[in-house]
């Protein structure tokens, strides 16, 4: 499946060719979204695994009812972020789809960074969620 993702990606900057992918090939006819989420919509973690073939998966750090939060690496940037990954059901997209409204207008009010919020980076839909690239902060919201 992976093979044809690539097709749609104009730069491929990580693929995740060590991590250990068997965990997505529950593909019975109980799986959900292919293989790639649990019982509950959320997006199934393996570390070293690719986001949108540009983010590699290093770590959870956060678990909400909307969905996980993940430290990862930019290959692109070569920086650490944090993703937020929106479980896979239409009413927690339609509530982060009104959160990426709000983070869009915060990002473009503080422009300069001197109104000490958080920074939406981007945001990109993968394997049927949406996944929002933050700054990395530390536990006590400092860089």
């Amino acid at each position: 499946m992976e093979f044809e993702e690539l097709k749609v990606y104009k730069e491929i900057w990580y693929f995740g060719q060590n991590a250990n992918k068997n965990n997505y090939n529950n593909k019975s006819s109980t799986s959900t979204n292919s293989g790639y989420d649990d019982e509950n919509g959320n997006y199934k973690i393996i570390e070293h695994d690719h986001i949108a073939f540009r983010y590699e998966i290093l770590e959870v750090i956060g678990k909400g009812s909307f969905g996980q939060v993940i430290r990862a690496l930019d290959h692109k940037t070569n920086t650490h972020v944090a993703i937020k990954i929106i479980r896979n059901k239409k009413r927690f997209l339609n509530q982060a789809v009104v959160e990426l409204n709000i983070l869009d207008e915060l990002r473009e009010k503080d422009a300069d960074g001197s109104h000490n919020v958080i920074h939406m980076l981007d945001y990109i839909y993968f394997r049927k969620h949406l996944c929002i690239t933050f700054e990395l902060m530390s536990k006590d919201m400092r860089l």
